[in-house]
């Protein structure tokens, strides 16, 4: 695709998956797809092993949205969220700037929302399990 710029030269016109670390995307769990935390810590769980930093990342950023989402139950949540958290602990060290503040960010508002009051959650809450 192509369009004249303001200066009348032919640019070059590219989405967003033309562009740095999101082309690379294809690689890892795609997160964005996620309804549910359990759907969330089913997919990180069976990828665990091949999932990039940034890929770490963008679970703990995901993780805070979908925290409110009420899904299925999932008797095993908290052993899969203990291993994501395993994971990116013993990774962490080897992350870049982004994707510490990323990951950084998403586990401090994850704690925000898992704290907030002395709120008694159901069982079936994700919250509860965090």
């Amino acid at each position: 695709k192509s369009a004249n710029n303001k200066s009348g030269k032919r640019a070059k016109i590219t989405g967003p998956r033309d562009r740095g670390a999101t082309s690379m995307q294809g690689r890892g769990p795609d997160f964005r797809t996620c309804q549910t935390v359990v759907e969330l810590a089913d997919l990180a769980r069976c990828h665990l092993d091949s999932m990039s930093n940034r890929d770490i990342a963008a679970f703990w950023s995901i993780l805070p949205r979908l925290l409110r989402n009420r899904g299925a139950q999932d008797p095993n949540l908290e052993e899969k969220l203990r291993c994501v958290i395993g994971t990116t602990c013993t990774r962490m060290h080897s992350f870049q700037c982004r994707d510490l503040a990323q990951t950084s960010l998403g586990i401090a508002k994850t704690i925000s929302q898992v704290s907030r009051g002395n709120q008694q959650y159901r069982a079936d809450d994700p919250r509860r399990v965090m």
